[in-house]
């Protein structure tokens, strides 16, 4: 097991005067049992209750009133009422309506316990059972695939790992950070790939976990169709996911089918909800406020690079001499930038965007949106060392903010870029192995230009 991120925002919850029970969201094996496990050490009393048990769901459907359920947990599970400190982690949650409410009870009545939830398909439950979490009395926070420094750590490369936080790092350590990106752009995030990977540097083993994985997800997903076409389509999506990543996608016609529009949208919200793909909509927008148009073409993205790299069968292609644009045409890095954005939101809900050109026939389009303090920051993902920037451009000419960023195969670098009109704005490029370093990039410009 390896510390992940999450476990630092599970320490300040545990601290905080305002905690409460918090639920974990995410999709299917990406570690949030495994990240309490971790976090309960430090608590006098572990209990662990699994909704997809019956021994464990019967205790929320025999008992209502939350003291007695409680003192009934603590009979079942053998533990003194006189205990310590003690964790409550309820997985699978989705599996028990009656453990979902519980949550308010625990936070009114039971505020000397620490109630962690997790589910998996959470989402999927409560649409379909149109029901919601109790206001107010829930935190969340979301965990995704693990991100490349989580992924140095759990190679246990902790000076690297100190390296890649510094700022400006050392040209000379770029070469060696590099090369550990290039495995982890290979890999993806998946803790038990990610493991078994670091343990073994067998790519057969990574090969077979992955296939098994994905074999799992494919079963999950389409337990949650309600009509043979909504089936159909769910099983489209995944099959074409590696053409259609990174691409603006219609529900018409999708994959030249003939599967009917609602089909498809639904099917795509459920593959959404069970965290397998985000959809992302774009900004038409130059500035904030503004909100991402939902009526237009959403772009795909899958939960992981690793497994979409399986998926294309581009695994081979890590290991010649090209860059790493020349993988997957640039596609596997414009995800695997999209992906870390994802991962970089935790307990914030900042869906990831990207931009459009409002004119009829534009092809104008930027690879991602930034909300930073107030301003929207265009991002783009050119991974060789050279690439046109004419959307961005186009972008920046509109906008009234001065600063854009572009993620590519090369050195960290400032360039002032002449408008057309006004002032120059500043291009950040940053290497993509530095991808995690984005707002602390940005914080930093933001305090210079301030004071300038």
């Amino acid at each position: 097991m390896f510390l992940r991120k999450i476990n630092r925002y599970l320490k300040e919850w545990s601290k905080s005067d305002f905690r409460k029970p918090l639920l974990i969201r995410g999709a299917r094996q990406v570690g949030k049992t495994t990240a309490v496990r971790m976090f309960a050490q430090e608590f006098d009393v572990f209990i662990e209750l699994n909704m997809e048990l019956d021994d464990d769901r019967e205790l929320f459907e025999t008992e209502t009133d939350i003291n007695r359920l409680c003192n009934l947990i603590l009979i079942v599970k053998g533990v003194e009422s006189s205990a310590g400190r003690v964790l409550i982690f309820i997985d699978e949650i989705q599996n028990s309506e009656k453990a979902i409410a519980s949550l308010r009870y625990f936070y009114e009545q039971r505020p000397d316990l620490y109630v962690i939830a997790a589910g998996s398909l959470l989402e999927v439950f409560l649409d379909r059972q149109r029901i919601g979490l109790p206001v107010g009395r829930v935190s969340s926070v979301w965990l995704y695939p693990l991100d490349f420094e989580e992924f140095l750590g759990a190679a246990e490369q902790h000076q690297l790992l100190d390296a890649l936080k510094e700022q400006p790092q050392q040209a000379s350590l770029l070469p060696v950070i590099n090369r550990w990106f290039r495995q982890y752009a290979l890999i993806g995030g998946m803790p038990e790939i990610v493991s078994a990977f670091l343990k073994t540097d067998d790519l057969s083993v990574v090969r077979r976990m992955q296939s098994d994985l994905l074999a799992a997800y494919d079963d999950d997903m389409v337990k949650y169709a309600q009509t043979r076409d909504q089936a159909d389509a769910i099983r489209l999506i995944w099959k074409r996911l590696p053409m259609e990543v990174c691409k603006q996608v219609s529900y018409s016609g999708f994959g030249k089918s003939e599967l009917r529009t609602e089909s498809v949208r639904s099917a795509m919200r459920i593959l959404e909800q069970c965290g397998l793909i985000y959809m992302v909509f774009p900004y038409t927008a130059y500035e904030l406020p503004a909100l991402p148009d939902d009526s237009k073409n959403a772009k795909l993205l899958m939960l992981d690079t690793g497994l979409l790299n399986y998926l294309a069968g581009v695994q081979a292609e890590y290991f010649g001499d090209e860059s790493l644009n020349s993988i997957y045409k640039g596609v596997a890095m414009e995800h695997l930038i999209g992906q870390s954005l994802i991962s970089q939101g935790g307990e914030e809900i900042l869906p990831l965007s990207y931009w459009q050109r409002a004119k009829k026939g534009s092809t104008a389009e930027i690879d991602y949106v930034y909300r930073h303090q107030g301003k929207l920051i265009p991002i783009e993902v050119k991974a060789g060392k050279s690439g046109h920037l004419r959307s961005l451009l186009l972008f920046m000419e509109k906008s009234p903010q001065d600063l854009a960023i572009r993620f590519y195969d090369g050195e960290f670098k400032e360039q002032s870029i002449e408008r057309k009109e006004g002032k120059p704005f500043t291009l950040l490029n940053i290497p993509l192995a530095l991808v995690g370093n984005l707002r602390k990039y940005i914080q930093q410009y933001s305090a210079v230009a301030s004071e300038e």
